[in-house]
């Protein structure tokens, strides 16, 4: 193909334009270089975790993923479920709150063979129970000694296992919100592991009933759970050190209470560091030494804490678990037949000083 002369009759070749795409960078061009192979994609929530620890039961195809479960139910009703099904359960791995009794709506189990595993997904997923349309589908493996939780367990039951730990604190101080966030990378010991630990029934009423319970006050808002938990934590470090008092126990963050009469005088309706929650001690005795230290102490967020005795604080566990008054046994427990519905969440005035 023969050139065309430019209009000046120079004789130059015509110049292409320079079109935007010729100067970009971005063009899919064969890299023909070798390679190492990529390892595969880490699959989301660690569920394809291996673990040299983990036990020949999870690899054979053993535990169970049990979702959607009432918040009431615990662990002997999740193993009566099985069991009056002809299933033989080894292990039932739930985590259950010291404070409310409530679990995270799924839970763990482990059953003998790799057979009845199938049948119990094929039998049980999608059961009615007390409403709920049960989930049951193939579980994780169990993670090793001394490595946290299972798993495959909600953000709250990962954290600080994987890195870095984000924790979000909405200070309300002055009448406005102001909202910071920061990167943990310590290492975080919770007071109360609930996914490790199976006597959470221990806490609902008795510190209560022995004066071992304690309200926090004038929190702000912190997220997650292990970040209010290690700002307990450091509280007692820094005011209680030469005492060697420790917290047992630390709730889940409470959310201001509705005024339901704004008239009233209270300031409840308004903004500010109305958050609170709750600490069990191990020890009646120390409540008052750490009442007197940490009341009106200073928290890493500005502000100044309420510390005082905590009141009515088991009530909603005594009541949706069915409990006596006396700190007795659950009226009713087993079966999956038996299982409290749960109770609406309705904030009542439990708790508040």
């Amino acid at each position: 193909m023969e050139e065309t002369a430019s209009p000046q009759g120079t004789g130059t070749p015509r110049q292409q334009p320079a079109w935007r795409s010729a100067a970009s960078t971005n063009w899919r061009v064969r890299d023909e270089s070798p390679r190492l192979e990529q390892p595969a994609n880490k699959p989301r929530y660690g569920a394809g975790r291996s673990n040299d620890n983990a036990s020949s039961e999870d690899a054979a195809g053993t535990r169970l993923y049990v979702g959607n479960l009432l918040y009431t139910a615990q662990k002997a009703d999740i193993e009566t479920l099985f069991t009056e099904r002809g299933f033989t359960v080894t292990n039932v791995n739930i985590s259950t709150d010291p404070f409310t009794g409530r679990n995270p709506s799924y839970c763990f189990v482990d059953l003998d063979s790799a057979d009845e595993a199938a049948r119990a997904i094929s039998e049980l997923n999608g059961v009615d129970v007390q409403g709920r349309t049960l989930k049951v589908s193939p579980g994780v493996a169990r993670r090793g000694p001394n490595q946290g939780p299972a798993s495959g367990q909600s953000r709250e039951g990962r954290e600080g296992q994987d890195g870095g730990r984000e924790v979000r604190v909405k200070n309300y101080d002055r009448g406005y919100a102001r909202e910071s966030r920061d990167e943990r990378n310590t290492e975080y010991k919770p007071t109360f592991d609930r996914w490790s630990r199976n006597d959470a029934s221990s806490h609902w009423q008795a510190p209560q009933a022995e004066g071992r319970r304690l309200y926090v006050g004038n929190l702000p808002r912190i997220e997650p759970q292990s970040a209010l938990d290690e700002e307990i934590q450091s509280l007692f470090a820094t005011y209680l050190a030469d005492e060697q008092i420790t917290p047992t126990a630390v709730s889940k963050l409470v959310s201001p209470h509705t005024v339901r009469n704004p008239t009233a005088g209270s300031n409840l309706g308004e903004p500010g560091n109305l958050y609170y929650c709750f600490v069990d001690l191990a020890r009646a005795e120390d409540v008052d030494v750490v009442i007197q230290k940490l009341d009106g102490q200073q928290g890493s967020w500005g502000g100044n804490l309420r510390v005082n005795r905590a009141r009515n604080a088991d009530r909603k566990v005594t009541r949706e678990q069915g409990l006596r008054q006396d700190g007795g046994e659950r009226r009713s427990s087993g079966g999956a037949s038996a299982w409290r519905s749960g109770s609406r969440d309705v904030r009542t005035e439990e708790g508040q000083q």
